[in-house]
């Protein structure tokens, strides 16, 4: 009998203990009062540095157990604060916890494939592994039902970013993204169509890709002209324009440059593009309210130094905005809305406050240009000496060999003089870290 005992104290011992370490699951209450504390704890004391931020998300989260939530609480945790993100180890855990979902047939394990699509996008290592990924998304039988309700734009994103490699692999997968362009969804799916088009151009054939294309276009202009706020219509025809342009219609690169059309530039002689051919051309599309434009001014700067005296020509392309943004000057923001020569004027000491050693035009197209694919800025197309786009999508802090083997590949192209090659440095012993 004292045996007996001995063996059901230890036990009960062994089950409380490991009752201790596995955590009751949350309560959506819970949930709910963890973002509550994150925000107000935030608002309190506002964290300035990575740590603060860590250890406020910490604090937030306090013992919820990520490893028994549900994907609705996780989900929730991920759109409403970036607790997640920033308590040490919980991303890692909410990824875990979510795959253990995804062969769930309904919404749950749909919303979780969702939920996971970047990582383990990024996780796969081959082309068929990602095609696999994209596969087990698109194909889940709610998947559907949660795109059209609007909850699948990262994937759609993602989509549009992949390789051409990938979307070999996934072709057919990706060939049936037209089946989310109709009429009687283009009111939710409108946000996503470029990124649609550029995953279904990667699959189908020109001709194809076209006639989506065209029906896009269509049918974001009937979203336009159906608006009713001036800001969404506005909207709706970026979208248009940007579906109308030289890059969705596949005909930027390797095609002539499209003109843009100068209202002002630092340099009066410089009147149009193609008063440049016989030139390498640096396009940089950018904006004074642009952080990461102005933070890449010193990789821009290095640029126009290296091909200082040969037939390079790097061009800032910005456009009226109506005010200007100097993060240096005492009026940090001046309006300039209805007044284009108070724009112009600000620009001009602009350059020279801020040491910009290149041409900069104001372009009568949005800096947001539909026919150069500029979604964000800043964004860098280089045009050869032929007149021709040669590469685009690029960033101007991108790495500086990178950027020079392809203008100086672009300069030999054309019998042109190059500086010699950049050569990157070899670190200096003791220097690996």
């Amino acid at each position: 009998m004292i045996r007996i005992t001995a063996t059901l104290c230890a036990a009960v011992a062994v089950y409380g203990a490991a009752a201790t370490l596995l955590a009751a699951p949350p309560t959506d209450e819970q949930i709910e009062q963890c973002i509550k504390s994150y925000n107000e704890a935030r608002s309190a004391n506002p964290p300035k540095t990575m740590d603060d931020m860590k250890k406020l998300a910490g604090e937030a989260l306090g013992d919820l157990s990520v490893e028994e939530m549900s994907v609705d609480q996780i989900s929730t945790l991920l759109t409403k604060a970036p607790i997640l993100r920033y308590a040490g180890g919980a991303y890692e855990k909410a990824v875990a916890r979510l795959r253990t979902f995804q062969e769930d047939p309904g919404e749950t394990g749909a919303r979780a494939c969702i939920l996971v699509f970047n990582d383990d996008l990024n996780a796969a290592e081959t082309n068929a592994e990602k095609a696999a990924v994209i596969h087990r998304t698109l194909a889940h039988p709610a998947f559907d039902e949660l795109a059209l309700a609007g909850q699948a734009s990262g994937v759609f994103g993602a989509l549009g970013r992949v390789e051409e490699g990938v979307a070999t692999v996934a072709a057919k997968d990706l060939a049936g993204l037209d089946r989310f362009v109709t009429a009687d969804n283009a009111d939710v799916m409108i946000r996503s169509y470029i990124d649609l088009l550029k995953a279904y151009s990667a699959a189908a054939d020109k001709p194809a890709a076209n006639t989506l294309r065209e029906k896009m276009a269509l049918l974001a202009s009937d979203m336009a002209a159906d608006a009713t706020d001036e800001r969404m219509a506005k909207y709706y025809n970026g979208i248009t324009s940007y579906l109308n342009g030289a890059c969705a219609r596949g005909e930027l690169i390797g095609y002539k440059a499209p003109e843009i059309n100068i209202t002002w530039s630092s340099d009066p002689s410089l009147g149009s593009l193609g008063a440049l051919k016989g030139e390498v051309v640096v396009l940089d599309f950018w904006a004074t309210w642009c952080g990461p434009c102005v933070a890449s001014f010193p990789n821009v700067r290095e640029l126009v130094e290296h091909y200082k005296g040969y037939p390079v020509r790097i061009i800032g392309v910005t456009s009226l905005q109506g005010y200007h943004i100097d993060s240096e000057a005492a009026e940090k923001r001046i309006d300039t809305s209805g007044d284009p020569q108070k724009e112009y004027d600000l620009m001009a000491s602009y350059l020279k406050s801020r040491n910009i050693t290149w041409n900069v035009v104001f372009s009568e197209q949005e800096v947001f240009n539909p026919d150069y694919g500029v979604r964000g800025i800043p964004h860098v197309a280089i045009i050869g000496a032929d007149g021709k786009v040669r590469h685009n999508g690029l960033h101007p802090a991108s790495p500086f060999k990178h950027k020079t083997e392809m203008i100086d590949a672009l300069l030999k192209e054309a019998g042109l003089p190059a500086p010699a090659p950049v050569v990157e440095e070899e670190p200096a012993a003791g220097d690996e870290g």
